[in-house]
């Protein structure tokens, strides 16, 4: 735990503070933060193959009100010796006035696919955290919403093929669904969404029998025109197999934040739905995207270890 709130701690401060002029509730008449970061440390096995992918998408578009949205300092990392997984995030959106939509989402997924012998035990600790924050100044007119999830399962992959494992690792990972699939052996997901204001207020977790927590810290306040939702949890997975198995660990972590005032007119609609199908044809094409005056390269990642 002492490690994980070290490091989450090192990177979110700088990011909060450097950002806060742009985007503290206190100057904006809408403010939207979603924070979260997912650590896996202490393997028992080593990973043979990895898969990473880390994306992100900005959307600000005004007609006589400003807006900003930007996500910061997103990353997906795989450290081998020690084994350890890291992702972390931060989208935040902004605005003031009139007329104006802005959203900041960002996703990352890791794969690691590895063998355990039989009657051996696998394990592994891991550390959470999510952040979310809402704040509209002129109800109903204006909303802010934030979401995100954090979350790994484990999948028995003894049945794949072995000429076709890359194939299906590389599917795992460019599949769009983050949900945990119905055959995973274990799984842990941590999960919140604020709707400022409107129904569907909620910060949960859930996890399978062989992953055990030890420490959460769960605080919200929901209702009013300033929410926010926050829960750290720390545990472990622990798993033996009476047989040879292939084993594969998926990570996942997304934030979504989003403002919008007043609810778009017809025509004011069609320009945000216009912008926003130019906005993601053009980034497309160039494979990164414009995240508040940075360029966050979308990235991708295999590996196979000898």
């Amino acid at each position: 735990m002492k490690r994980f709130a070290k490091r989450f701690l090192l990177l979110v401060s700088p990011l909060l503070a450097t950002s806060a002029l742009l985007t503290s509730p206190s100057q904006a008449a809408t403010f939207s933060s979603s924070q979260g970061a997912l650590d896996l440390f202490d393997f028992t096995e080593n990973f043979s193959t990895t898969e990473s992918q880390n994306l992100g998408n900005v959307s600000a578009v005004a007609n006589g009100g400003i807006v900003n949205a930007q996500n910061i300092k997103a990353v997906a990392n795989i450290t081998p010796n020690p084994l350890e997984v890291f992702t972390s995030a931060t989208s935040v959106a902004n605005g003031d006035s009139k007329d104006y939509f802005g959203t900041a989402d960002a996703t990352a997924k890791i794969i690691g696919n590895f063998n355990v012998d039989p009657g051996k035990v696998f394990s592994f600790n891991f550390a959470s955290a999510l952040d979310l924050e809402t704040q509209i100044d002129n109800p109903p007119a204006e909303n802010a919403s934030a979401s995100g999830k954090l979350s790994f399962f484990l999948l028995d992959t003894t049945n794949v093929p072995q000429n076709n494992l890359q194939n299906f690792l590389a599917d795992l990972l460019s599949s769009p669904s983050n949900s945990i699939p119905n055959n995973a052996l274990d799984f842990f997901s941590l999960s919140g969404n604020l709707n400022t204001q409107g129904g569907g207020d909620f910060i949960t977790s859930q996890k399978s029998q062989n992953v055990t927590f030890t420490t959460e810290d769960k605080d919200f306040s929901f209702g009013g025109t300033q929410e926010f939702a926050t829960d750290f949890i720390e545990g472990s997975l622990q798993r033996s197999f009476d047989r040879k198995a292939n084993l594969t660990l998926v990570a996942v972590r997304s934030t979504q934040s989003r403002v919008v005032a007043p609810e778009p007119s017809l025509n004011f609609a069609l320009v945000l739905f216009i912008g926003s199908l130019v906005f993601a044809a053009k980034h497309r094409r160039r494979g990164h995207i414009k995240v508040g005056g940075e360029l966050l390269e979308e990235s991708y990642g295999h590996k196979i270890i000898e």
